[in-house]
């Protein structure tokens, strides 16, 4: 599976797949996947720009309750991954393979972590839960995560 570039991934903004109405928040100094960032978000959304990468996203976090369909469609089709909000996890399973991680935070959630595309690979975490299916997808940079530490 092939997912967007990571220099066409550095250009993606959140601002591009929400309605201009839309009001969208900002933090400077956000601590995320082990390093500091700058995000813009919608609560539990948001396009995060690595600290010594600062004008480039290297990060998405979707949470498939916060954005209206059509910009769900928009933003996983940019990315060029193959899911969609409600899937099983057999179907998660069925297009990104093996999970490298399985974790659960809470009863009725799990969160299946994979390394996803190539030559340019993410970590493509989605959070499956018994009574909704998948609705939550995260993607970053492998090569910024933990890379404060």
């Amino acid at each position: 599976m092939q997912l967007i570039p990571y220099e066409q991934f550095a250009k993606l903004r959140l601002r591009d797949f929400v309605p201009d109405d839309t009001a969208i928040g900002e933090a400077a100094d956000w601590e995320w996947m082990g390093s500091r960032w700058h995000n813009e978000g919608i609560g539990f959304t948001s396009f995060s720009r690595h600290a010594s990468t600062p004008d480039a996203t290297g990060g998405v976090e979707i949470s498939f309750s916060e954005l209206p369909q059509d910009c769900i469609e928009r933003l996983l089709s940019a990315i060029g991954l193959p899911v969609r909000p409600g899937m099983s996890i057999s179907e998660v399973l069925s297009v990104l393979g093996s999970p490298r991680a399985t974790r659960q935070f809470v009863a009725g959630r799990h969160t299946y972590e994979f390394t996803a595309g190539t030559p340019q690979p993410y970590v493509v975490s989605c959070t499956v839960t018994d009574g909704e299916g998948l609705t939550y997808v995260t993607a970053v940079r492998p090569d910024l995560v933990n890379r404060d530490e």
